[in-house]
């Protein structure tokens, strides 16, 4: 019973640590495109 519990908590909690990491990457990613659309490198 204890091991059913503690896989059920962790997948939960995972999935919540998912989300936020997952959040932080798109804030990233979409932080990193209006920069580059403000001041595009030149080549």
């Amino acid at each position: 019973m204890k091991t059913i519990l503690l896989m059920v908590t962790t997948t939960e909690t995972s999935s919540t640590i998912g989300y936020i990491i997952g959040a932080i990457i798109a804030v990233a990613i979409l932080g990193y495109l209006n920069y580059s659309l403000i001041k595009p490198e030149k080549f």
